[in-house]
């Protein structure tokens, strides 16, 4: 990110949180770093080769939907290419195409390519209907979506299409990267995590590339009403359908069978001055359209919450009112941070400054978690039995929304360095057991306890 984009970005936070944030946000971007050495490179030749030969892989046949407006010629011209340069061969492009002008039209038709297909639209309907019209003229198994500058890595199909042979998922999304106007220089990688519904709650971490199966896609079609975040109410749609389920049939399989990650760059995102890649002031209302949909999301699920947004552009907090437990069955336990000296002491956000907002503002955000200290936790009440069972004590909430106080034992283990470690050696372990019952646990970084 360049010195310009730094400033403004602080600029605008300052404006929204206060000189002391800002600051803060200043220096963590300067000294944390994140990526900050990262550039993309293109698989090398043998693999790109193997990959082209490869005959095992599925047959699985790729609509890649592009609704256009007005497209600089140059960004469809390496978007086109960055298709036709797919090791998996098996796809088509279409273009549904809202221009008034003949660019995009007199483009394509320098191309032989009969996977290309064009779509003239009558008009311009927003981003919705025109994906709409791309559906109903697509013929694929699974439809990836594709803004109108952005490109695909060469390998991103056949990643995709070796992802979706093992399980045969409804959505599969992957990594992606950010990149200049130019299209050489990339940076920004967005390094994702597996499905985490409740990181996915508080902001549209799937994003691109994204792939859903083309059944599903036809079925929900696209919302103009969330038009700028018309992604994220359709993953959401897919998310509450997959756990409405779940919740009536035990027996069903997990909704993370159903959503994929594919753990590599398949994506770069083009930035510029009008885009929400690299401006988030640009599209207030695609936060706006997020929030809603995300509100359309509580309400299917039955869950009567508020939802405003984070203090980071783009990212949202539930509020559940006095207990999230209350509400959300699927959780076996909730906690918070445990802090010393400033620092994180425990958890997956051990020894990070505990003003910082961590990668992807992370640490500010509710989040799915593998691991919660016992001293700022609260447990479901299906599953204080094996609280008591792992630890040898009564069941008592130590999470730090009102300054409860620890239990004496938890304070007289917690005055020697062994003490420390046994009570963290607990902690993992009754995660471990709850996160083996089918339970999720989560992440409230708002409850900090401070040793």
């Amino acid at each position: 990110m360049s010195l310009a984009q730094n400033i403004r970005k602080t600029i605008n936070y300052s404006k929204k949180n206060g000189y002391t944030e800002a600051a803060v946000a200043a220096w963590e971007r300067v000294t944390a770093k994140y990526y900050a050495d990262y550039d993309y490179h293109v698989p090398d030749k043998d693999t790109l080769a193997r990959q082209k030969a490869d005959k095992d892989v599925s047959n699985i046949k790729f609509s890649i939907l592009v609704p256009a407006y007005e497209t600089q010629a140059v960004y469809m011209n390496a978007l086109i290419k960055s298709c036709i340069a797919q090791t998996y061969e098996n796809w088509e492009l279409v273009i549904a195409d809202g221009s008034e002008k003949d660019v995009v039209k007199d483009l394509i038709n320098q191309y032989e390519d009969v996977r290309i297909r064009y779509v003239r639209l009558e008009g311009n309907n927003g981003i919705a209907e025109n994906t709409n019209q791309a559906i109903a003229f697509a013929t694929g198994d699974y439809y990836g979506l594709l803004d109108h500058d952005d490109m695909l890595t060469p390998d991103a199909l056949y990643e995709m299409a070796s992802a979706i042979d093992k399980s045969r998922p409804i959505l599969a999304y992957s990594d992606e990267d950010k990149c200049d106007i130019s299209g050489k220089h990339f940076y920004d990688p967005h390094i994702k995590l597996d499905f985490n519904l409740d990181l996915l709650l508080t902001n549209n971490y799937i994003c691109h590339f994204m792939t859903v199966r083309a059944d599903v896609l036809k079925k929900l079609q696209i919302r103009k009403e969330f038009d700028g975040s018309q992604d994220y109410d359709i993953i959401l749609r897919i998310v509450s359908s997959l756990l409405i389920k779940e919740k009536e049939n035990k027996e069903a399989r997990p909704i993370e069978e159903f959503i994929v990650h594919v753990p590599k760059v398949l994506y770069h995102w083009r930035c510029h001055e009008n885009s929400t890649a690299d401006n988030p002031q640009s599209k207030m209302y695609a936060y706006e359209a997020g929030k809603k949909a995300l509100i359309d999301f509580a309400s299917r699920m039955g869950w009567k919450v508020d939802v405003r947004h984070n203090k980071h552009l783009g990212f949202y907090r539930i509020e559940y009112g006095e207990s999230v437990l209350a509400h959300r069955p699927d959780l076996a336990a909730v906690g918070g941070f445990v802090a010393k000296h400033g620092k994180v002491v425990s958890g997956i956000y051990q020894g990070q400054p505990l003003l910082y907002a961590g990668y992807m503002n992370r640490m500010d955000l509710y989040q799915n978690t593998t691991w919660l200290d016992l001293r700022n936790m609260a447990v479901n009440k299906a599953y204080q039995p094996v609280y008591q069972e792992v630890t040898g004590h009564a069941y008592i909430s130590t999470l730090f929304t009102e300054k409860k106080e620890l239990p004496q034992w938890m304070q007289e283990l917690g005055q020697t360095t062994e003490g420390d470690k046994k009570l963290l050696e607990l902690g993992e372990k009754l995660c471990k057991r709850l996160i083996e019952s089918g339970a999720r646990l989560l992440l409230d970084p708002v409850c900090v306890r401070k040793m």
